[in-house]
């Protein structure tokens, strides 16, 4: 048999500021709770603050609730979503699914978006994270941009827009590794592959590479 899971809700209030991203959120939620938090667990996440939180933002969080150990992590499917299916030219597949309003949970947790900030794991674990500004200056040995942790085009847009008409440092791995042939064909179309690859970058297939901690010779 299978235990029925607890029921986790997340309340998300406010918003991201300047500089960080949906990835600080899961990060969060690892620094206060470690790789074991979610064992046996459903994490659902709720509040005004979804609703500065795009589709794409909801699923790095979503996607690495498995890093928390959680059994799955949801979201409501409301206008956010739908607005990503439209853009998608998929809006006729929308479904409104939102929690019944007295709806209750097992455990309950509070989140102020407007308090985050940049978040990093340190090896040799999800869990280990610090503020960014603990660990600023010191050398980088590997950057990965993408994968199915990373999936949004704003990540690579951005790193692209950072690195335009610089060069990477001889001794840095630099791989962009695009999490869909779209994504890949979107970069393409506003040049941001070419200025990526000009800086030193190594373009891999689209899949779930840096994700997993898999190479590429």
């Amino acid at each position: 048999y299978i235990r029925m899971p607890e029921i986790w809700g997340v309340r998300l209030t406010g918003h991201l500021p300047p500089w960080t991203s949906a990835k600080d959120v899961i990060l969060e939620m690892l620094r206060r709770h470690g790789v074991h938090g979610g064992l046996n667990r459903i994490i659902e996440y709720y509040g005004p603050g979804l609703a500065t939180l795009t589709a794409m933002d909801r699923h790095v969080i979503a996607n690495m609730g498995a890093e928390l150990g959680a059994t799955t992590t949801v979201f409501p499917a409301d206008d956010q979503v739908r607005d990503f299916l439209r853009s998608e030219q998929r809006e006729g597949d929308f479904v409104e699914l939102l929690a019944d309003p007295h709806a209750s949970y097992d455990v309950t947790e509070e989140i102020d978006l407007s308090a985050i900030e940049p978040l990093i794991a340190l090896p040799s674990s999800p869990g280990n994270v610090v503020p960014v500004s603990e660990v600023a200056g010191r050398p980088v040995a590997q950057v990965v941009i993408g994968s199915s942790a990373n999936p949004g085009l704003r990540d690579f847009a951005i790193v692209a827009a950072i690195t335009k008409g610089r060069q990477s440092h001889p001794g840095l791995s630099f791989d962009i590794n695009p999490s869909s042939r779209q994504i890949l064909q979107d970069l393409t179309k506003m040049g941001a592959t070419f200025d990526l690859i000009s800086a030193g970058a190594r373009l891999h297939q689209s899949g779930c590479m840096g994700c997993i901690g898999m190479g590429q010779a």
